[in-house]
């Protein structure tokens, strides 16, 4: 940490007092025992008072930048997350008046309380001086019945339960003092969270007067650097199973049927095995991409914020319609191995509900993409504007082209029949959808001719290399959208 926060030019200088921490005050520093060598960025003090809570903020400011305002905050929080969060915050300009006020996490939105800071806090002080932001104030436990009811569920009563304490520090707008989000790389400017949890009581009830906390951490489970590169790769490995293979696996299985009737690969028709090895490996690709995503979420399902916005909503609805997908496509293969036999009654049945649910997944998974574009670790439409939604919208309307051009061909096949072929063997499904001759092509029974064959392949193998270039095209901007971030 020491050799980080020399790269990134910090000046450390012995300002803050540490005389009272763990005496008549508790204290958490950071980074975790920093007040030893006298090397702290930030730090917060806290002392249990008749009327409440006194608390103050020490945070270097020096790899923050200079010509704006500053601020740090402190959370009050059920999970080590930024999910409905009571904060306290100071907001603190070069020159003038600073502010002291109370804020709610919700998710990823940070909103201020102006009424609950008016009943809440009293004796603010700010100040900036050498190169150190400093800020107190205290806590009125005692007043949170006068909160406005409309905010009552955004100030948590800090004398019920216990809570992990939260830090954040960054810089604010110069005219409005509105905070910008903090430092999203790993790194200093990252917030910190306790792995400790606080009482805060004014009795002798709690199971600690005093705290000095020094186990704490940044991320949970997996540090920023690697959930970034979760992210990414998750991106572009279920594009490319989606659109590369399950794509390509539905022609194939939809319209190759007829084709190569007499031919084997590995041992059976040509078409079921590039089908079936498309989906198996496609599914794959998914249950590991799910499993990794939801690693590094902390294994937290995403919930909308109070004030949803058009991202929290993306982000939602991309985990519920992807989630959706994947359940569907690891359905698929265990409703193809129940499949009834070719001549069944209800193998017409079969062949509907294996088409539709099929392409309602990837109708899901299309639609997850789409939602996908927003989301600020992609930071496609960030970084690239509409673009990614012009390759999306493009690539789904070739799709149903393709398959628009494929079902014209094999409508206009339809009409010549070969004497001896029973209708089933090619047509007991919707549109061609039969599974005749699956296995075992047929040697010595009559085979209908194949027509337009050099057609049907030429547009599979060219929407392949369309599918695959979309696929490598966001590759390239999701790395790029990376880099951005440098984490």
């Amino acid at each position: 940490m020491r050799i980080f926060l020399l790269f990134l030019g910090i000046k450390l200088v012995q300002s803050f007092n540490f005389d009272q921490c763990n005496v008549t005050r508790s204290c958490w520093y950071h980074p975790a025992n920093c007040e030893s060598e006298n090397n702290c960025i930030s730090g917060v003090e806290w002392q249990m008072l008749p009327e409440g809570i006194f608390l103050q903020f020490q945070t270097m400011i020096n790899d923050l930048d200079q010509r704006r305002p500053f601020y740090a905050a402190l959370g009050f929080s059920m999970n080590q997350r930024m999910d409905d969060d009571t904060v306290v915050e100071c907001v603190v300009p070069h020159t003038g008046a600073g502010k002291v006020q109370i804020s709610f996490n919700d998710e990823t939105y940070n909103q201020v309380l102006n009424q609950p800071s008016s009943v809440l806090l009293t004796e603010s002080t700010t100040s900036f001086i050498d190169g150190i932001v400093t800020c107190s104030a205290k806590l009125l436990l005692d007043n949170r019945h006068l909160v406005e009811n409309s905010s009552q569920f955004m100030i948590h009563d800090l004398e019920e339960g216990s809570w992990h304490l939260l830090f954040a520090r960054g810089n604010a707008d110069q005219y409005t003092l509105e905070k910008d989000i903090h430092g999203t790389n790993d790194g200093p400017q990252f917030p910190w969270m306790t792995d400790e949890k606080v009482e805060f009581c004014r009795n002798s009830n709690c199971s600690s007067s005093l705290y000095k906390l020094d186990a704490m951490r940044q991320t949970r489970n997996v540090t920023r650097y690697w959930r970034y590169r979760i992210a990414v790769w998750h991106g572009i490995l279920l594009i490319f199973s989606w659109w590369v293979l399950i794509s390509t696996g539905i022609l194939i299985a939809r319209y190759f049927k007829p084709l190569f009737p007499k031919s084997k690969l590995l041992g059976t028709a040509v078409w079921f095995q590039l089908h079936r090895n498309m989906m198996v490996l496609s599914v794959i690709i998914q249950v590991i991409c799910v499993l990794l995503i939801f690693y590094q979420a902390s294994w937290i399902w995403y919930q909308c914020s109070y004030k949803c916005t058009s991202d929290d909503f993306s982000k939602k609805m991309h985990a519920i319609t992807g989630f959706s997908a994947t359940l569907l496509a690891l359905f698929q293969p265990i409703f193809g191995f129940l499949r009834p036999s070719p001549t069944s009654s209800i193998r017409p049945i079969f062949n509907w509900a294996h088409w539709i649910l099929g392409m309602f997944g990837w109708g899901l998974a299309s639609t997850t993409i789409v939602f996908s574009l927003q989301l600020g670790k992609t930071g496609l439409n960030a970084r690239f504007g509409h673009a990614p939604n012009w390759i999306v919208m493009g690539y789904i309307l070739f799709f149903i082209a393709c398959n628009f051009i494929l079902e014209i061909i094999t409508v206009a096949n339809r009409g010549d029949k070969i004497e001896g072929i029973q209708p089933h063997r090619f047509t007991v499904g919707p549109m061609g959808m039969s599974l005749g001759n699956v296995n075992t092509p047929i040697m010595n029974a009559p085979i209908e001719i194949p027509k337009r064959t050099k057609a049907r392949v030429t547009i599979v193998i060219l929407h392949l290399i369309v599918a695959i270039g979309v696929n490598i095209a966001f590759a390239v901007m999701l790395f790029k959208a990376l880099w951005s971030h440098n984490p």
